[in-house]
């Protein structure tokens, strides 16, 4: 990989709705870079439209950013297709659902639908990024990788709740348990009180590239677990017949 490309990249990663603004001394300590390197960099990215300036060395995201996001979701090759099946599981069940895809070893959520009532989700926002261990959806798209695959994108698994997996181990027999069953959960793993299911969507190629999750709170987890899985399943299925 290009370095400049890859250190430019990584200064993009750190900007987030938890942490929006950045200066170059943060940057510089978040990536161990030189004061002036990240100087440098930072100033050429405002000149791309990438970040913008918001006061003496501070940036947030800039225009260029936000319209190679919007790009990127309109000329998504499944969010059209799923967005149908999306609105039907939420009529039908009254709760939130995401479409997910992955990036390493985090899940990148692409698409969301809440109810107009109930709980939000606000960690499954559009654009966000979880530890895909910690997730329904994220452990969908771990669950078809190779061993080599999952080791070599996994080192020390970062807990959001006491309930999520810490060790590899744990992680590997879950996994075996999702591609028994079909589909994946979420007890409480990734914020607590809430509890999620998860299916795969598999391209023409038979390669699991997205997943189709519905978010609920934990104690419907006895009583509708049955009922959430089938929806999500048939759904990630059809969408899985005619993706791409």
């Amino acid at each position: 990989m290009i370095d400049g490309l890859e250190r430019a990249v990584r200064i993009l990663d750190l900007f987030s709705s938890d942490a929006p603004e950045w200066t170059v001394s943060d940057v510089c300590r978040a990536l161990d870079l030189p004061k002036t390197t990240s100087w440098d960099y930072m100033q050429s990215m405002a000149a791309l439209g990438l970040l913008r300036r918001t006061g003496r060395g501070r940036y947030r995201l800039g225009w260029h950013s936000f319209q190679l996001g919007l790009r990127a979701r309109m000329t998504s090759e499944i969010s059209g297709p799923a967005w149908s099946e999306m609105c039907d599981l939420v009529d039908a069940h009254h709760e939130t659902v995401q479409l997910a895809s992955r990036y390493r070893s985090e899940v990148v959520y692409l698409e969301k639908i809440a109810p107009r009532t109930g709980v939000r989700v606000n960690a499954t926002r559009v654009g966000e990024r979880l530890p895909a261990h910690c997730t329904a959806a994220g452990k969908v798209l771990l669950a078809y990788l190779s061993p080599h695959e999952l080791r070599s994108i996994h080192g020390e698994l970062r807990s959001l709740t006491a309930r999520s997996i810490t060790t590899l181990p744990a992680l590997e027999a879950e996994l075996s348990s999702v591609r028994e069953r079909g589909y994946a959960l979420d007890v409480e793993e990734a914020v607590d009180g809430m509890c999620c299911v998860a299916a795969p969507i598999s391209n023409r190629h038979g390669d699991v590239s997205w997943a189709l999750s519905m978010s609920f709170l934990e104690y419907r987890l006895p009583t509708h677990e049955d009922a959430y899985a089938r929806a999500v399943l048939e759904a990630a299925r059809r969408l899985s017949e005619h993706a791409p």
